[in-house]
């Protein structure tokens, strides 16, 4: 699991510390605008978290924009195993 963030990467791993999310959160507006998850109009990124196979591929996407609170909790619950979901 992947969260991409249009925010510089030291502010993206201040909130990723900040909730203690057990995976990687990426600040590149690069990354933001290749993955789609760019508003350009409003200059902001949709806060969206990827969900990507051992082949590469993207599995699950969970986009959140109005419930930072739950956000973590229902991507990270997507990547539970089975016997603690």
């Amino acid at each position: 699991m992947i969260g991409v963030s249009g925010d510089d990467q030291p502010t993206a791993d201040r909130f990723r510390e900040s909730l203690d999310l057990p995976y990687p959160l990426v600040g590149d507006p690069a990354v933001v605008k290749a993955w789609g998850v760019a508003i350009p109009l409003l200059g902001v990124a949709r806060r969206v978290t990827f969900h990507v196979g051992r082949d590469g591929r993207i599995t699950h996407r969970y986009e959140s924009n109005l419930d930072a609170g739950s956000h973590a909790g229902q991507a990270c619950a997507f990547v539970r195993p089975p016997r603690d979901r």
